[in-house]
C-alpha cells in the first residue's frame, strides 16, 4: 500500500507554471540601466535629468507573487504592502496585469515587459523604461 500511494505521488503530474511565470519573483529597480535608458530618451529637461541622476531610482521593490503584488522602497518606510492583481494578457515579451486602485476607486492596467534576465515598465510621463532586476536576498 505505501509503494502505491509512493508511486502514485511521484507518477502525479506537476502543477504547471503560471503563464505569467516571467514576472513572478523580487525585483529592485536598477538605476544604472535605468539612467541608460533615460539617457536614449530626447525632450526630458536637464533639470529632470539631473534629479534621475541623483539617487532617484535603484530604491524600490516590486514583489510579484501568482496573484499579488507588493511595491516598498529600501529607503523610506512606504510600503504598498500585498494586493491582489489579476493576469489580462501574457505574450513572450510583455504582461498585462490589472489591480484596483483604492484612491482613485478604478482598476488600472500596467505592462510589463521582459528582457531577461530583468523586466522594465515604461514610464507614462516620459517615455523610457525603467528597469527592474532579481533581487538576490
Amino acid at each position: 500500500m505505501v509503494w502505491f500511494t509512493l508511486a502514485a505521488l511521484l507518477s502525479a503530474p506537476l502543477a504547471a507554471e503560471p503563464p505569467h511565470a516571467a514576472i513572478i519573483g523580487i525585483w529592485k529597480s536598477d538605476a544604472a540601466r535605468t539612467i541608460d535608458a533615460v539617457d536614449d530618451v530626447d525632450g526630458i529637461s536637464s533639470e529632470v535629468r539631473a534629479a534621475f541622476a541623483g539617487d532617484y531610482f535603484g530604491h524600490l521593490i516590486i514583489e510579484y507573487q501568482v496573484d499579488t503584488v507588493r511595491a516598498h522602497f529600501d529607503n523610506t518606510n512606504y510600503d504598498s504592502g500585498y494586493r491582489p492583481y489579476e493576469v489580462v494578457e501574457v505574450t513572450d515579451e510583455y504582461v498585462i496585469t490589472r489591480e484596483w486602485n483604492e484612491i482613485l476607486r478604478i482598476y488600472e492596467e500596467s505592462t510589463t515587459y521582459i528582457d531577461p534576465p530583468c523586466i522594465y515598465g515604461i514610464s507614462a510621463e516620459y517615455g523610457f523604461r525603467e528597469y527592474y532586476c532579481p533581487l538576490d536576498e
